[in-house]
């Protein structure tokens, strides 16, 4: 197994010839006979290709511990091809998959990030209208339709946000109850006031600005732009990428938004999470995209089909904690959306309608303090 992770931009190489088991529209998973003949092309010639081939280079939000496992996990399956990691935040992969992409050297293969930036590069024309045969398998039942319509991303994963809390610090009976006790409750509102609490900040493609959509658009009758400038208006804590714990270390009371990691889910910290009136958000992340014109093109769509299978998917259960789409793989009790009232369910038309919302918060520096 070879594991490497760059940080520089990676000389580029010409594009070989594609060889594509999906050249055609997408074969329904109810169609046994036709998922076979992919099956067949995929293992004469897109396989083969990918072992020839010998590398695919993993743009990716994913943290190094976690990379290093699927990999580990992906190179038991296909030792003859390394997996090299270019480790980044995903609205600045996008942006440098974009620059690529215009100068005609694109270094990426596989791109993999959270809804909003995966939905851009496929916006953008930079992604390949690629379906994994593992998506096409009749006998494989999936929670959600494992690819995006109209985006062509691998939908592996999904996560719920909510309002994390540490036990220790915030009484039972103190707990908000809905959105607007986080501004009206005096208890509350001098906490946001006080930087004790955070909040993924919304002016960036991650969570905080799914919340802000929710709000503002979903339940803009008894949410709106109201909420939203009241809850700016205290100023809350802000944090982007760089969420590290400090809920379950005790350096702040609370967080509405922000990853919930798997060790929150073992009993051993004081974290719980909970879902205010009207709901937790979700997104469905990671993505996984095949860029277009990837310099690996089959070992790029054979990397993407193993992240659908179903050790993958039990692994990640046990090391992440996310939600999996596999129906027949179980998710941890806090992670079960079943157990989570959402306000509403991601997909490709409210993807497009939280982009809108972000450039609404960005214009409006509600939260440039």
């Amino acid at each position: 197994m070879k594991f490497v992770v760059l940080v520089a931009v990676l000389l580029s190489c010409a594009a070989p010839e594609v060889v594509d088991a999906q050249g055609r529209p997408p074969v329904s998973a109810t169609d046994p006979a036709k998922f076979q003949s992919v099956m067949a092309e995929w293992k004469s010639k897109v396989v083969p290709a990918a072992k020839k081939e010998g590398e695919v280079v993993w743009y990716s939000c994913t943290q190094a511990n976690e990379a290093e496992e699927t990999i580990k996990l992906f190179n038991k399956v296909y030792p003859e091809i390394q997996v090299s990691q270019v480790l980044g935040p995903g609205y600045q992969l996008v942006e440098k998959i974009s620059t690529e992409a215009a100068a005609g050297r694109v270094q990426a293969d596989v791109y993999q990030c959270g809804g909003q930036s995966g939905r851009t590069l496929s916006w953008r024309g930079i992604g390949e209208p690629f379906t994994p045969p593992t998506a096409l398998d009749p006998g494989v039942k999936w929670r959600w339709p494992i690819m995006s319509e109209e985006t062509h991303l691998a939908q592996i994963f999904s996560s719920v946000s909510g309002f994390h809390i540490n036990t220790k610090l915030v009484p039972a009976d103190k707990y908000p109850k809905t959105y607007w006790d986080l501004v009206r409750d005096p208890y509350w509102a001098d906490l946001v006031k006080r930087k004790r609490v955070a909040f993924t900040d919304p002016r960036i493609a991650n969570i905080g600005v799914y919340h802000v959509y929710g709000l503002k658009n979903v339940h803009a009758k008894d949410y709106g732009e109201a909420w939203v400038r009241e809850f700016a208006g205290l100023k809350p804590k802000l944090l982007g990428f760089n969420e590290s714990g400090e809920v379950a270390r005790g350096e702040l009371h609370a967080m509405l938004g922000g990853p919930w990691r798997v060790e929150y889910n073992l009993g051993t910290l004081p974290m719980t999470k909970i879902c205010l009136e009207p709901g937790c958000v979700s997104t469905q992340s990671p993505l996984f995209a095949v860029v277009k014109a990837a310099p690996h093109p089959n070992a790029a769509r054979v990397f993407v089909d193993f992240v659908l299978s179903k050790p993958y998917a039990e692994w990640r259960v046990q090391a992440v904690g996310s939600l999996p789409a596999r129906a027949e793989v179980v998710p941890r009790p806090l992670d079960d959306p079943a157990k989570h009232k959402l306000q509403y369910v991601p997909d490709d038309k409210t993807e497009r309608q939280i982009t809108e919302v972000l450039k609404w918060v960005i214009a409006s520096k509600l939260f440039d303090y």
